[in-house]
């Protein structure tokens, strides 16, 4: 296991389980940034203060094995980000864990620790001083009792599961530029600097 300053060890989920719609059914975490997969600019820019790395993923799980332990959603037909996060709450070795998009390259080198900053039994996620980032959550793994059920309900939206969780907002308006994902073909030109 790495070296770690954190106080407490933590899992690092990163969410590669879509289907790419928006990128023409491309695996979006295998897209080519500067030379190299998406993925790996992560695992650079998080990884080194994770206890574990996590891929939740439902295909080329073999070359994502590369970055972390694949994880298959445990739900069928894709449904959605909460999907991703059940099999990471389910399959983290740690109490904690820390969520983020396959799709940014940049993200904030201090996620974690800004997240953590105050001790708490509660999700708490970024805002970019806009808007909510709710795939970049720090969560507490033994909440996913509450998310299983509420997937069984049907329900489908990561922001209705932390309101029900009572989920705290951590501000990273000085950090705005680094919650820019890659949605479409034409965003992985941009230098996201």
């Amino acid at each position: 296991m790495p070296e770690t300053n954190a106080a407490q060890p933590y899992s690092l989920l990163i969410l590669a389980g879509g289907q790419g719609r928006r990128m023409q059914g491309k695996d979006k975490g295998l897209l080519d940034w500067q030379g190299r997969p998406l993925i790996a600019h992560i695992v650079d820019a998080l990884a080194e203060n994770a206890h574990e790395v996590l891929v939740s993923c439902n295909r080329n799980s073999d070359r994502y094995r590369d970055y972390g332990r694949p994880l298959p959603d445990t739900l069928p037909d894709f449904p959605g980000p909460l999907a991703g996060i059940l099999a990471g709450l389910e399959g983290a070795s740690h109490a904690q864990v820390l969520v983020v998009p396959c799709d940014n390259p940049r993200p904030p080198t201090d996620l974690y620790q800004r997240l953590s900053e105050q001790s708490s039994n509660a999700i708490r996620f970024a805002f970019d001083g806009e808007q909510d980032q709710v795939l970049y959550a720090l969560i507490p793994a033994n909440l996913r009792a509450s998310l299983h059920g509420y997937l069984q309900r049907g329900r489908r939206s990561v922001k209705g599961w932390f309101e029900q969780c009572h989920a705290e907002r951590v501000d990273f308006s000085d950090q705005a530029e680094r919650f820019k994902n890659m949605n479409r073909p034409s965003d992985a030109g941009r230098s996201n600097s």
